[in-house]
C-alpha cells in the first residue's frame, strides 16, 4: 500500500500568504483521477481549482471548507492508487425505457457558486436604478474599420471603445468614481474599469487598471491579457477587486439591451446590447438609416441620483458619437 501523502495550502501568487478552502470536491474516503478537481481554494475574491497529480484517494480532511490558513498548512492526507481508467466495466442488464425521463442534478462550480452568492446579495443589499440611452456607432465603426484595416496595432471590438469612453468619462466625473461603505464613500483616485469574462468556469471580471490614461492601443492589449488569464483561470489577486464600474458587452449574443446586476463592491455596471440598424428622422424630417447600439446604466443610489447618472451616461455617448479622440 502507498504512503500517506499532504495536500498543503498551495501559494498561488508572490503575495499570497493564507487562503480559504471553498470546497472539496472529493469526500473523504472517495477516489479520484488524475486530473481531477480534488481542492478549491479561494483567495482575495479569486476562486482556483486545484487538479490532482495522479489518481488516488482522500484519506483524511483536516481543514474543513470555509476556513482560511496559511500557506503550507496541511489541509488533507491522501494516497495515490491506481486508476481505475482501464479496469473492465461490467455489462449492466437493461433497464426498461421510461417515458419520461429523470431530471439531472448538475453541481455548480466554484465560480458558479461564488457569482450565485455575491450577485444575490448585491440584488438583495444595492438599490437599483436603470438608465437607458441608445448610442449612433456609424461613424465609431467607420473609424473602428479603418483602425483594424492598418493591420500593424492591436485589433479593436466595440467593447474596447466602449471600455475607454467609459473610462473618459469617469475621469471627467471624478466625483462618481466612489463606492459606498456601510456609512459613507470610499473614493478612488484611478480610474479602473471591470470587464466582464464570460468562461466556461462562469462570470468573471478582472480590472483594467488606469484604464483612463491608456492609448487604444495599449488598452486593447491589456483587455486581451485580462481576458486569456480569465479564461485560463489564472487570475491574480491584483487583477480584481476595486473600482467604481464594470462594462459588461452582451452584443454578440444579439441581445437588444440588458439591465445587468451590479458587481458587488461597484457603484455600476454598463450593458451593452447589439447593434441595430432603424431609420431616424434627420434635421428636414426625411428617413435616415442608423447604427444604434442600446446601452443601460445600472445605478447604486447610494452613490448616484438620476442626475449625476445621466450626466456621466450622456459623457459616454458623446464620445462614442464623436469617437475621433478615441482614434489615437
Amino acid at each position: 500500500m502507498s504512503e500517506i501523502r499532504q495536500l498543503v495550502m498551495p501559494k498561488l501568487g508572490l503575495t499570497m500568504t493564507e487562503g480559504m478552502v471553498s470546497e472539496w470536491p472529493i469526500a473523504e474516503g472517495r477516489r479520484f483521477e488524475r486530473g481531477a478537481i480534488y481542492l478549491v481554494v479561494e483567495t482575495d475574491k479569486v476562486t482556483n481549482e486545484i487538479e490532482a497529480p495522479e489518481a488516488g484517494r482522500i484519506v483524511r480532511i483536516l481543514v474543513p471548507q470555509g476556513e482560511t490558513v496559511a500557506v503550507g498548512t496541511v489541509l488533507a492526507e491522501w494516497r495515490a492508487e491506481a486508476s481505475e481508467a482501464g479496469l473492465a466495466q461490467a455489462v449492466l442488464p437493461a433497464q426498461p425505457v421510461s417515458e419520461i425521463a429523470d431530471p439531472r442534478r448538475k453541481k455548480a462550480s466554484s465560480v458558479e457558486m461564488a457569482a450565485a452568492k455575491r450577485l444575490t446579495e448585491a440584488k438583495q443589499t444595492i438599490p437599483h436604478f436603470y438608465l437607458s440611452a441608445e448610442i449612433e456607432v456609424s461613424r465609431l465603426q467607420g473609424l473602428r474599420a479603418e483602425w483594424n484595416a492598418r493591420g500593424d496595432r492591436s485589433r479593436v471590438t466595440l467593447t474596447h471603445l466602449f471600455i475607454a469612453a467609459t473610462a473618459r468619462a469617469l475621469a471627467r466625473h471624478p466625483e462618481l468614481n466612489r463606492v459606498w461603505d456601510g456609512d459613507g464613500f470610499i473614493e478612488f483616485d484611478g480610474v479602473d474599469i471591470g470587464v466582464a469574462v464570460d468562461t466556461e468556469h462562469g462570470l468573471l471580471v478582472p480590472m483594467l487598471r488606469g484604464a483612463h490614461g491608456m492609448s487604444l492601443a495599449d488598452l486593447a492589449r491589456e483587455v486581451g491579457i485580462l481576458v486569456a488569464r480569465a479564461r485560463a483561470m489564472a487570475l491574480t489577486a491584483a487583477d480584481v477587486g476595486g473600482g467604481a464600474i464594470t462594462v459588461s458587452n452582451a452584443g454578440m449574443h444579439d441581445v437588444t439591451w440588458m439591465a445587468s446586476i451590479i458587481n458587488p463592491g461597484q457603484a455600476a455596471i454598463l450593458g451593452v446590447g447589439a447593434e441595430r440598424k432603424v431609420f431616424r428622422p434627420d434635421e428636414q424630417g426625411a428617413p435616415r438609416l442608423a447604427r444604434e447600439v442600446c446601452v443601460v446604466l445600472s445605478c447604486d443610489h447610494r452613490v448616484l441620483d438620476g442626475v449625476k447618472g445621466l450626466a456621466f451616461l450622456n459623457e459616454v455617448r458623446r464620445t462614442l458619437e464623436a469617437p475621433e479622440a478615441l482614434f489615437v
